[in-house]
């Protein structure tokens, strides 16, 4: 092994102390973990209907996706992909044009998207959607003229 490797001193050091302490384990009667099941990750595998039925209808009675997220323990993508699977038109709260005046005038001041994303609460996309859609000239990302 060391003939093809740079690691191989600190690896077989580690792999020899990793053997010794499985020994040590089976010699003082400790049973020996067995790996973690491999975790689930498609959401019709974790959520019943039940579950996915509620997550809808939080979302028809005005919570947000990052809201009912947090209570289903579910990331915004998650929530809106279930919601789509499930018919149910998908809200895209848009910029009000104060929002939209304050945006302009930030990044016109030289403030990137994500600045002023912060700024306003949104990401960087949705500022950079607005001020596409507004006709707002925008700046090289490379710093170029």
């Amino acid at each position: 092994m060391s003939r093809y490797s740079n690691h191989a001193p600190p690896l077989l050091d580690r792999l020899q102390k990793l053997a010794q302490s499985i020994a040590l384990d089976i010699e003082a009667g400790r049973p020996i973990d067995p790996a973690e099941p491999p975790r689930v990750h498609k959401l019709d595998e974790r959520l019943d209907s039940e579950t996915m039925a509620r997550v809808v209808a939080e979302y028809e009675a005005g919570g947000s996706s990052e809201s009912i997220g947090a209570l289903f323990c579910l990331s915004k993508r998650s929530v809106i992909k279930i919601l789509r699977e499930a018919g149910v038109k998908v809200r895209y709260p848009r910029m009000t044009e104060a929002e939209l005046r304050r945006a302009t005038m930030l990044y016109s001041e030289g403030n990137s998207l994500v600045e002023v994303g912060k700024r306003l609460g949104r990401e960087h996309s949705t500022i950079y959607k607005a001020l596409k859609r507004a006709g707002v000239r925008m700046r090289d990302t490379h710093g170029r003229e």
